[in-house]
């Protein structure tokens, strides 16, 4: 007789998963995540700023090369012009030292409205923290050091406005009614890129940092995401500035003590002082308290974007001690 044991089928259905089963797994699933997702953005964060400062880096190594090629060590303007517009700027300079020079053969076949137009998006010069330019057409999220000149900020917007053209010839330092040649070499030794216009003949060097304030005290770039094109010629889309009337100077002006201040309230030109693209032209990122500054000796440093508005200002200077300037505290940045 053949047993059937083995074929008996049990009267009690097999159970399968319950909605309560399924429930309770979302819930679990959904604790994790919330543990997990803050550890997964700390993580992310010293990652893109570490990104930033090695973008920042080459940046500054780019510009340590171009002044290689030239027996004076000259650096980059900031920005050329004529009157058909854009003929280069110091970023355009600097592509075949980051290893595009296809591109900067492309520019110079261009006419200057055609480079104005140039949307191409580069990422050497954007941070991935940078919402406003990362992987945007034109982007840019660093900024060249341009020193102090006159803008006008507009009490009602906060935005920075050129009163005069920037540049060497735009500050009357001993107030007798003209900007001449006793006036030009002070603004020089405010900041480090300048355009260059007619009558213009200085240009900085990386020899007359190390004769000034020194490559470890002078900062050549900083970031900025409120920058504009990286393909423009204006100084508040491609530099940071500080206006001069925010600057308290002590008025001894004996022994040429021009650039000799005691107090500073820089507000949109400060460190993180802004927020209003192309028109905010100062140090800004989006790095919890801090950006990533380029300084002339090579290093990429971060700075707090509480230092000390008096520090800033003598980092900003190239040549400030000759003209009254002491570099006290500038071991604080």
């Amino acid at each position: 007789m053949k047993s059937f044991a083995g074929h008996h089928r049990s009267s009690h259905p097999r159970s399968g998963i319950t909605w309560i089963d399924v429930v309770v797994t979302m819930l679990i699933l959904l604790v994790l995540a919330a543990l997990l997702l803050p550890a997964v953005r700390d993580g992310r964060g010293p990652a893109r700023r570490a990104e930033c400062q090695n973008n920042m880096k080459q940046l500054c190594t780019a510009v340590m090369n171009y002044a290689s090629k030239s027996d004076k060590h000259y650096l980059p303007w900031l920005a050329v012009e004529n009157d058909d517009g854009i003929v280069s700027n110091w970023l355009t300079d600097l592509l075949p030292m980051l290893d595009n020079s296809a591109l900067r053969r492309e520019w110079d076949s261009l006419t200057p409205a055609a480079r104005a137009e140039l949307d191409i998006s580069l990422k050497m010069f954007q941070c991935r923290k940078d919402p406003t330019s990362f992987q945007v057409s034109g982007g840019l999220s660093y900024v060249a050091n341009a020193g102090y000149g006159h803008f006008q900020v507009d009490e009602r917007t906060g935005a920075v406005y050129e009163t005069v053209p920037h540049g060497q010839g735009s500050i009357d330092w001993n107030g007798d009614g003209e900007v001449s040649d006793f006036d030009r070499p002070i603004t020089n030794a405010t900041g480090v890129f300048w355009p260059k216009r007619n009558g213009d003949t200085f240009r900085s060097s990386l020899d007359y940092i190390s004769a000034g304030d020194g490559q470890t005290n002078t900062i050549l770039f900083a970031e900025s995401i409120n920058a504009g094109k990286w393909n423009s010629a204006k100084t508040l889309d491609i530099a940071f500035v500080v206006g001069v009337n925010r600057i308290h100077f002590d008025g001894d002006l004996s022994g040429y003590q021009y650039l000799s201040f005691d107090e500073a309230d820089l507000g949109p030109f400060g460190a993180a002082g802004g927020t209003i693209p192309r028109h905010t032209p100062s140090p800004s990122s989006n790095h919890l308290g801090t950006s990533i500054y380029g300084f002339a000796d090579g290093a990429a440093r971060q700075i707090s974007d509480e230092v000390d508005p008096l520090v800033y200002l003598r980092l900003m200077t190239p040549n400030g001690q000759r003209y009254g300037q002491t570099v006290d505290g500038l071991e604080n940045y």
